[in-house]
């Protein structure tokens, strides 16, 4: 596997996992909190993810396309192509419609009521949905995409054809190159 593939495999993987977290741990613990609690909960949390998201939402998507890129023209370039439109996607709906109501979160006032404070959570919390969709959509085309290798990769990292063929037919004896 190359060092493409292996970065774009982890970053999105990493994200997905991080995303995917933040649905169902970090923001249904903080919704069972009293409302005071909620608010300067989120606050805190989307004002810390604020400085660190956007470059871990552009390292995923460089080093998917970085992944794509290096396919072009091989078996797996299909997948890879999606996993950087799924992460494109999921950047846009990051800037168009999270980053206002992130906004709006962090500016929530302590005292504020429950109703105006739901409206902005569930509203996000639906496009968080979407995102992490997006991000698992992301991470399983790039592994569909490093499931594709065909053994001419194998090739290309030294493998004789002799090795390659008494491994698929169950031989277990070395080729000849590296029997002394």
């Amino acid at each position: 596997m190359k060092k493409s593939q292996f970065a774009g495999l982890c970053m999105t993987g990493l994200l997905a996992g991080n995303e995917l977290g933040t649905l169902i741990g970090f923001h249904p613990a903080i919704r069972a909190l009293p409302l005071r609690s909620q608010i300067e909960s989120e606050r805190a949390l989307t004002g810390r993810l604020g400085k660190i998201m956007p470059f871990y939402i552009v390292a995923s998507l460089a080093a998917s396309g970085a992944a794509a890129a290096d396919r072009r023209g091989r078996p797996g370039f299909g997948p890879a192509m999606l996993s950087t439109g799924a992460l494109a996607g999921m950047a846009l709906i990051t800037v168009v419609a999270e980053l206002p109501l992130n906004k709006r979160t962090v500016n929530y006032p302590s005292g504020g009521d429950e109703q105006g404070w739901s409206a902005i959570r569930r509203r996000w919390e639906r496009f968080h949905q979407a995102r992490v969709a997006l991000d698992i959509i992301a991470f399983g085309c790039l592994a569909a995409a490093a499931l594709e290798e065909q053994p001419e990769a194998a090739l290309a990292g030294g493998v004789s054809d002799e090795y390659l063929l008494r491994r698929t037919e169950g031989m277990t004896r070395l080729p000849t190159s590296v029997r002394s």
